[in-house]
């Protein structure tokens, strides 16, 4: 296997100045070989951030405005057409779609710049002849009209998969609600996986810039802290980058869904020293107490199915609705396996139907959704 290489930059400080990110973001991308390599003049470039949901950049749920605007400046001195835009959780719409925007400082950077928010919300089957589980994928329109395509995902803990990274983050590339039917149809950890390396094997983006400038920690991908590890990390191969952000973080490879399928598919070997580091040495970076998720998400797909049920509900943490709950909504209406419902303004959760995705836990903009653990859980840790 060919050693893949990873930039890793240290910017030190939890400070998102204009022109030290576009300057630090320029050195991560010239360490993997410089926007020419990737980019030509006239090609339409996308740029995908990771935007869950409508949040401001200070909560650390989405990709920081000021990365996205320096990967904008370098799209443009290479000639290319640099459009921005995502699928966050929920209806894909314009409506939605501006709002995101909004509150996560992209229109002024689009304003800025000059660079195309999208708002084309078509869906487009794309077939994936290396896909090990989905051969034909459900892909947003405006990324298969894309010639070349930069992701942009945060640093950032994720409840179901252990980590939120480049693997994850393509997730965004599916359409909406559609999004919950895949949760629904693969319900075990592994073949969520299986589909998210599917998606990149398929998509393949030029290159991934990793926002780790102020990440998230314990109960990410929403509901954790922000986390100052400041670092960038940049790769054209995903799992490469995820695998060295997850060792950064204390993260075991085990604990990390897409990274131990990964090493079953033959994507990677799962060492960091099978990965060319470029940069800043590996050594000269900590990032000390980073949490993981507290949902202890497992994997029981070798057990018969009514085992497996009884195992997902003792041993993985279940969504609890808390006292900050206003009965939105946002829950019942994003949840795979409709199991949730509103009465007397507040959610209500049917835990026997509950698959322990985390949707409702991702996308609550009051953070009313906690992870619980069952006390067997608590015993067994």
């Amino acid at each position: 296997m060919t050693k893949s290489t990873v930039a890793l930059v240290n910017y030190a400080d939890n400070c998102y100045d204009k022109l030290r990110v576009e300057h630090m973001v320029r050195r991560a991308v010239d360490l993997i070989g410089g926007i020419g390599r990737f980019v030509r003049p006239g090609q339409r470039v996308l740029i995908k951030p990771n935007l869950l949901r409508k949040s401001p950049p200070d909560q650390a749920i989405v990709t920081h405005p000021t990365v996205v605007r320096a990967v904008v400046r370098l799209v443009q001195e290479a000639g290319g057409r640099p459009i921005i835009g995502d699928s966050p959780g929920g209806p894909f719409s314009p409506t939605l779609l501006r709002g995101v925007y909004q509150s996560a400082g992209l229109v002024e950077v689009a304003e800025e710049t000059g660079a195309e928010l999208n708002y084309d919300v078509r869906a487009e089957r794309l077939p994936a002849p290396e896909g090990r589980l989905i051969k034909i994928l459900d892909i947003c329109g405006f990324a298969l009209d894309a010639d070349v395509i930069i992701s942009l995902p945060k640093l950032k803990t994720h409840g179901l998969m252990g980590f939120t990274g480049a693997t994850k983050n393509l997730f965004g590339l599916v359409p909406g609600v559609t999004k919950a039917g895949y949760h629904a149809k693969l319900q075990t950890l592994d073949q969520f996986a299986e589909m998210l390396l599917d998606i990149v094997t398929a998509v393949k983006p030029a290159f991934h810039l990793m926002d780790g400038i102020v990440g998230m920690d314990g109960d990410g991908p929403s509901a954790g802290d922000p986390y100052p590890a400041g670092i960038l990390l940049c790769s054209t191969d995903a799992v490469a980058l995820d695998l060295v952000a997850t060792h950064l973080a204390g993260l075991p490879l085990e604990r990390v869904a897409p990274l131990r399928v990964a090493r079953r598919r033959g994507l990677t070997t799962g060492s960091i020293q099978d990965i060319q580091i470029v940069g800043e040495p590996l050594e000269s970076v900590r990032l000390e107490g980073f949490r993981a998720p507290g949902s202890g998400a497992k994997d029981f797909s070798i057990l018969p199915h009514s085992m497996r049920q009884f195992f997902v509900r003792q041993l993985v943490a279940s969504p609890q609705v808390g006292e900050k709950c206003v009965g939105c909504g946002i829950c019942a209406q994003n949840c795979p396996m409709q199991t949730i419902r509103i009465e007397n303004q507040r959610a209500i959760i049917n835990l026997s139907n509950c698959i322990r995705c985390y949707c409702c836990h991702e996308l609550c903009p009051e953070k009313a959704i906690t992870l619980k653990q069952s006390w067997v859980q608590r015993l067994v840790r």
